[in-house]
């Protein structure tokens, strides 16, 4: 801002402005503005107030300039939560009621996206400063739920042993979206053992842990300063870029991996509506920034630019959330098909030979066929079982 010139007695006035400027209204209020208290002003040069395009301003002055039209919006996005939350809900009481004890925990965890970025999104609406930590809300809980979805797959396997075992013929393709171009194109196939598993939970795992440490840094630029925040803000992007890339891949690579193994259990849907809670709420945001840097909103005060940008942005999330929540009830509401778990996770019962079964049996084998023998010993080991059963249920 170039500074202007004014001296007592000078019949000309400078007033400097912003590059966003808004009407001014009325004389007195620039006189004021002037501290002239009534002097005489020849010439006002940009005659205007002053307006920040990135200022948010505190809730007593955004409830004050919100109209009939910031209510509505409001009113709608408490209804998009609340419909979210009983989705979510209705879901998950059919997931404990009929899945498997083995995908229980994992499918709520990824379920619960949806309503944390509903409500943190609707905070951002109704709070405009939460802006931020409704974003990193959004980004430490996707990378979180996606950690959950490998554990996830690898319960819908029956666990890491098991799933080895099923795809031990295949192997480990690395030339998938999103690093199947070089250098990724390059790699050659792997074979699935322990070790390659373990490489994949690793790729996924350093996501929620990134991800966590730079907006954890973030915030505390954000809360010393904003404009530290704001400078050093696309410097931990190619940060936060790589990480996400890298996650993304490993969950690529488990993917192709068990397509085969798990073709009925509709894995790339489930990723798909997953995955889009990020890149819907990364090239929104991105388009908000871009509207407020190239000045394409127009500046009202105390709605700036930047508070109109982000009730656009926030208002889709909150649109996108529906559709992606009433997406992912379809999807994990359905019955998983049979893939002979069964026999695995059924618990075994383990008979123990005493020593006076021991000597029942050596007293029995006097004198007895081979047949009457092993009926004998079954029957024997059958009552002892049924003992240890009657000790252990008292």
């Amino acid at each position: 801002m170039d500074a202007g010139t004014y001296s007592e007695g000078s019949n000309n006035v400078v007033v400097v402005a912003a590059k966003h400027v808004g009407t001014l209204g009325k004389a007195p209020l620039l006189r004021t503005l002037l501290g002239t208290n009534g002097s005489t002003v020849n010439d006002v040069v940009n005659a205007s107030t002053i307006c920040q395009a990135d200022a948010v301003p505190a809730m007593q002055e955004y409830y004050k300039a919100i109209n009939v039209l910031g209510i509505t919006l409001f009113t709608v996005g408490g209804a998009s939560v609340l419909f979210i939350l009983l989705m979510y809900a209705d879901t998950l009481w059919h997931i404990m009621k009929n899945a498997s004890p083995l995908v229980k925990t994992h499918s709520a965890f990824v379920l619960s996206v949806y309503p944390v970025v509903a409500v943190a999104t609707y905070c951002a609406i109704v709070v405009p400063r939460a802006q931020l930590l409704a974003e990193a809300v959004t980004q430490g809980v996707f990378m979180a739920a996606l950690y959950q979805m490998f554990c996830l797959l690898v319960a819908y396997c029956g666990g890491e042993a098991e799933l080895i075992r099923r795809v031990k013929p295949n192997s480990l393709n690395p030339k998938v979206s999103p690093c199947c171009c070089y250098p990724c194109c390059c790699l050659p196939f792997m074979t699935v053992d322990k070790k390659h598993v373990r490489y994949l939970r690793l790729l996924i795992l350093q996501l929620p842990i990134v991800q966590g440490l730079v907006y954890m840094v973030l915030l505390v630029m954000w809360a010393e300063e904003e404009s530290l925040y704001e400078v050093n803000y696309m410097y931990l992007q190619p940060v936060v870029i790589l990480s996400i890339l890298f996650g993304v891949w490993g969950m690529s690579m488990t993917i192709k991996m068990l397509s085969e193994v798990l073709r009925d259990h509709q894995l790339q849907a489930k990723f798909i509506v997953l995955q889009l809670v990020l890149l819907l709420a990364k090239f929104q945001a991105l388009t908000a920034r871009i509207i407020v840097r190239f000045d394409l909103i127009a500046c009202e005060p105390p709605i700036t630019p930047a508070v109109y940008a982000n009730l656009i942005y926030n208002s889709a999330m909150l649109g996108e959330m529906v559709i992606l929540g009433i997406l992912a009830r379809l999807l994990y509401k359905k019955d998983l098909p049979d893939i002979g778990l069964s026999e695995i996770l059924q618990p075994q019962e383990i008979c123990i030979i005493a020593d006076k079964n021991y000597n029942t049996i050596e007293k029995l084998s006097k004198g007895s066929s081979s047949k009457e023998l092993e009926q004998n010993c079954l029957k024997q080991l059958h009552v002892n079982c049924a003992d240890n059963s009657k000790k252990a249920t008292g």
